[in-house]
């Protein structure tokens, strides 16, 4: 299922009625966790964190934009997924850079190693399949996600994105329930204390 996601340089800025809330780990605009946990809870939303300078390989995706292209993206991409403990490193960028991403991760292989977050902002929407970028429907490998639209079309300051990964970015697992003991379980249990009480009275009296 397709989930709305949205992405700004200050969390207050994102509305609470997207499914997923996307933020900065790293960079001039790194988001606090307790920030975003307050708007954003994770029991109920997804969370997405972007490196915007390659630092923070936990991170869940790589921002792959003009000023924020430092390090290596292919080392990046192998560190994420070891620290993560499975293939699911994203690329941000726009239609334009791919090439350049695919050129820049080197041995690492697009929708098994690594996958696509793609910017278009103007309303364009581009979904996973075969690439076929010259005329709708869109289509490109290893796309997970799509920025499709800006400020200008939100109409706020902030970006809205569909995820169709529906494994990716979701909200926190709930803590396991305690396990309930029933009364007759626990007056059982409160009978074999006593009686080893009484047991080990008889044994120090000896």
């Amino acid at each position: 299922m397709t989930r709305m996601m949205g992405d700004s340089t200050v969390v207050a800025d994102i509305p609470a009625t997207v499914n997923i809330a996307a933020v900065y780990a790293s960079g001039d605009y790194q988001a606090a966790t307790a920030t975003v946990e307050a708007r954003f809870p994770h029991a109920r939303y997804g969370r997405c964190w972007i490196d915007a300078l390659g630092t923070r390989p936990d991170a869940n995706v790589r921002d792959w934009e003009t000023g924020d292209k430092a390090g290596s993206l292919e080392q990046w991409v192998i560190d994420h997924n070891k620290t993560s403990g499975k293939k699911d490193a994203t690329v941000y960028c726009n239609v334009s850079t791919i090439p350049e991403v695919r050129q820049l991760t080197g041995a690492q292989v697009l929708g098994t190693d690594y996958w696509l977050w793609i910017a278009t902002l103007d309303g364009t929407v581009v979904t996973a399949g075969a690439d076929h970028l010259d005329s709708a429907p869109y289509t490109y490998p290893g796309v997970v996600a799509c920025q499709v639209k800006g400020q200008n079309l939100t109409g706020g300051h902030w970006d809205m994105s569909m995820v169709y990964d529906g494994t990716l970015w979701v909200p926190a697992a709930p803590a396991p329930a305690a396990p309930k003991v029933s009364a007759a379980s626990a007056e059982e249990a409160l009978s074999a204390i006593v009686s080893q009480a009484a047991v080990l009275g008889v044994y120090l009296r000896q």
